[in-house]
């Protein structure tokens, strides 16, 4: 990494400029989005992450920036990736990152993706699609097979007593 890259970051993150600034702004909007996206208050946030919701509060409105073990909490609690909560800004000025030809053909793809909410989408099927086990699925099948057969064997001497029973 040049040392002109690093000084743009070091200038980004750096104390010279006063809290709140835009960077611990646009931390804390991705912060709250993240919390609102599953559903939590600020109140439960907190407690989640065992800090008191006035934390939650300051750092959401860029007043203070949460330290690595917060962040730590918060993407654990917010079930996404640490780098989710940096905003963009400041990557834009790093290398890119070597991708797989298929990371690479999915990115191009999601970018493609027209609107935010279809975004989100997106990113949660592929969420359920990695948490996706096929075994769960053939345990599932053998189950309903055992099942249909249970039920045909039912049918089947129902029909048998039936047949057998006389006619009065």
């Amino acid at each position: 990494m040049t040392p002109r890259i690093l000084d743009k970051l070091a200038d980004l993150v750096s104390d010279k400029e006063p809290i709140p600034n835009k960077f611990t702004k646009s931390m804390g909007k991705l912060i709250k989005e993240a919390r609102e996206d599953i559903g939590l208050n600020q109140k439960e946030l907190a407690e989640l992450i065992y800090r008191r919701q006035t934390t939650i509060s300051d750092i959401e409105n860029g007043k203070i920036e949460p330290s690595a073990g917060t962040l730590a909490l918060l993407s654990a609690a917010l079930e996404k990736p640490i780098s989710f909560f940096y905003p963009p800004f400041p990557t834009k000025v790093l290398p890119e990152e070597k991708f797989t030809p298929l990371e690479h053909e999915l990115l191009i793809i999601f970018r493609k993706i027209a609107g935010e909410h279809l975004q989100k989408m997106a990113v949660n099927q592929l969420r359920v699609i990695s948490d996706f086990d096929p075994t769960d699925m053939l345990w599932d099948t053998v189950d309903i097979t055992i099942s249909e057969k249970e039920r045909d064997a039912q049918i089947a001497e129902f029909i048998e007593k039936k047949r057998k029973k006389p006619k009065a």
